[in-house]
Formats: C-alpha cells, sequence, structure tokens
C-alpha cells in the first residue's frame, strides 16, 4: 500500500515545491532589489548585487512621514475590520432563523460577492463626499467595511450554520433572549470563523490602493499604498525606494498571517468538518 503511494506523494511534492519557488522568488527579489541602488536596478535588474545597504530605507523614512502612513493604513484596517464583522456578525445571526424574506436576501448577498469593486467608484466617492467624511480616515474605512462586507458575511454564516440548532432551542427553552443567546452561545462558538473573516479584512484593507488613492488628499488620511505609489510617478521612477517601501508594507501582514494561520484554516474548513 505504502510502494503505491510513494509515486503520488513524490509528485505532490515536487508540484508543491515548484509553486514554492514559483511564490518566492519574486518576494525574494523584491526583498533583494530594495537594498539596492536605483541605478543598478536599471541597468541589470536581474544581476547578481554587487552593493547592498540600508540606504533606501533611510531615505524613504526621512523623505516621507512613514510612520503616519503606517498607523493611517493601521486605524483604516482596523475601524474597516471592526465595522464589517459587527455588521457580518449580527446578519449572520439573523439569517439563522427563518423568516419571509431570508432566501431574497440570502440571493442578494451572494451576487454581492460577484460585482466589481470598480464599479462602486462612483458610488462611493460621491456618497463621502455628501456626508463631509472627504480625505478621512473613517470614509476609507467605511468603504472597506462595505466592500468586505459580502465576504466576511460568506465567512462567518458559513461557520454560524455549522453550530447545531439545538442549541438555540435549548436556549429558547431555559427562557434566554435572543441577546443572551447570541452573547453566551453563539458568539464564542464562532470565534475561529470570526477571526477568520477578519484577518482576510485586516490584509484586504492593508493592501487596497484604488479607494484608498480616490478617497485621499493630504498626509492626515493617506495609506501606506498611496505612499508607494508617489515614488513611480509620471516624471520619475525611483523603483529601490518603492521597493523598500514595499517591504515596509507587506511585512506585516506576513507576521499576521503566519501567527494566525492555523485559526484561518479551521475558520474556512469548519464546514467539512462539522455537522
Amino acid at each position: 500500500m505504502n510502494s503505491r503511494k510513494s509515486p503520488e506523494r513524490t509528485i505532490m511534492y515536487i508540484f508543491l515545491a515548484a509553486v514554492l519557488v514559483f511564490m518566492m522568488v519574486p518576494f525574494f527579489w523584491l526583498l533583494v532589489s530594495s537594498f539596492r541602488p536605483n541605478a543598478d536596478l536599471f541597468n541589470e535588474p536581474f544581476a547578481v548585487p554587487k552593493h547592498l545597504s540600508l540606504e533606501n530605507f533611510k531615505a524613504v523614512m526621512e523623505s516621507h512621514p512613514m510612520v503616519l502612513y503606517f498607523f493611517n493604513t493601521v486605524a483604516v484596517a482596523a475601524l474597516a475590520t471592526v465595522i464589517s464583522i459587527l455588521s457580518a456578525t449580527l446578519a449572520s445571526y439573523a439569517m439563522l432563523y427563518r423568516f419571509t424574506s431570508r432566501k431574497i436576501l440570502t440571493v442578494l448577498f451572494s451576487m454581492c460577492l460577484f460585482i466589481p469593486t470598480n464599479a462602486f467608484l462612483v458610488p462611493y466617492y460621491v456618497m463621502i463626499n455628501k456626508i463631509g467624511l472627504y480625505d478621512n480616515i473613517l470614509g476609507i474605512a467605511l468603504v472597506y467595511a462595505g466592500v468586505n462586507l459580502p465576504m466576511s458575511l460568506m465567512v462567518v454564516r458559513g461557520y454560524m450554520e455549522t453550530i447545531p440548532g439545538e442549541l438555540l432551542e435549548s436556549a429558547k427553552i431555559d427562557g434566554a433572549t435572543a441577546g443572551q443567546a447570541f452573547r453566551k452561545i453563539i458568539l464564542p462558538i464562532s470565534k475561529p470563523g470570526i477571526v477568520t473573516a477578519c484577518v482576510f479584512i485586516v490584509i484586504n484593507s492593508w493592501n487596497e490602493l484604488l479607494f484608498a488613492n480616490l478617497l485621499n488628499q493630504s498626509d492626515a488620511s493617506r495609506t501606506i499604498q498611496v505612499a508607494i505609489r508617489s515614488f513611480l510617478t509620471t516624471f520619475e521612477a525611483n523603483y529601490a525606494y518603492a521597493f523598500a517601501a514595499m517591504v515596509i508594507s507587506i511585512l506585516p501582514t506576513i507576521v499576521i498571517y503566519a501567527m494566525l494561520t492555523d485559526k484561518i484554516i479551521g475558520g474556512m474548513t469548519a464546514g467539512a468538518v462539522k455537522g
């Protein structure tokens, strides 16, 4: 039996190794390039570097308020996550109960997953201007929360649906209100699914550029992704500085994902192992 599985496992490991190399080579090249002078990148972008230094990182930190951009990005991602998760969790709990428009709402929420985010550019821009939140961290966070709401609802609701309905029935028999059942039973059990949705929202909000660039005008609300774009303009392209800023930007998301990998996998596969 083991002899039959051995060739299959070998092929699987070779395939996984090839995928790993395919994914890591661009990241490794980005990391190395962030330590190279801009002139070397233009002359020999793929050559073995002869000189590596931290000058690009120092120049990036000195030429732009990167610390402010970093905290702006953290604030936007945190606000968007709280707003989106709170809405998705309450909506998912409500969808556990049977009511007249339940199926219609399910179809509408599912359709939102297939609408491209570019379609919301003009409506979001107009609405954010109307409520006076243009060039404001809260305005960008509200847009991110709305864009990520269908995905977070799908993840959280998918996990909640694996919870046995008998738990809600027993809580109702014991005299618990809907709010008490939510706080004491559904919410604690749904933590893996909620954590999974949180990680996806944080990563999406952290790496988003389109809406951040559209709804931003000053350093007060500029995110780190918009700052990276400023190094690559029509008249000047300083790739070395841009690569250094990219490395600064992506490291937090890598750390977060690495620390929560088990919870993410558990939340995504909960429906396959429960019920």
